[in-house]
């Protein structure tokens, strides 16, 4: 696992298209990738997957690379569990518990 943590101030985006809870990768909205850090090898960043209809569902995930606007990432960090999102849910950078642990 990658052990770097990488941030950036304020990113967020939303996904592009639907995921299954078993997907490995995800495409941000138009532009969204160059708003987040470019992991190489030994890093990542944290993302954190909200659902745009009810603001209640959350998934945070640890992203291990950004091409255009497609990360790759490992599932249901933190003690969450990884979910199936849509088009349109909220793909954001922010603190989180194990970050600050």
């Amino acid at each position: 696992m990658a052990n770097i943590l990488l941030f950036a101030n304020n990113a967020s985006s939303t996904l592009a298209s639907s995921i299954t809870n078993s997907a490995l990768t995800a495409s941000l909205s138009p532009g969204g990738g160059a708003l987040f850090p470019s992991p190489t090898t030994g890093q990542y960043f944290k993302l954190t997957f909200t659902d745009a209809a009810t603001q209640t569902l959350r998934e945070i995930v640890h992203v291990t690379n950004v091409t255009g606007d497609v990360i790759t990432m490992v599932r249901g960090q933190e003690g969450t569990t990884a979910l199936n999102w849509s088009a349109g849910d909220f793909a954001v950078n922010q603190l989180t518990a194990g970050t600050m642990q």
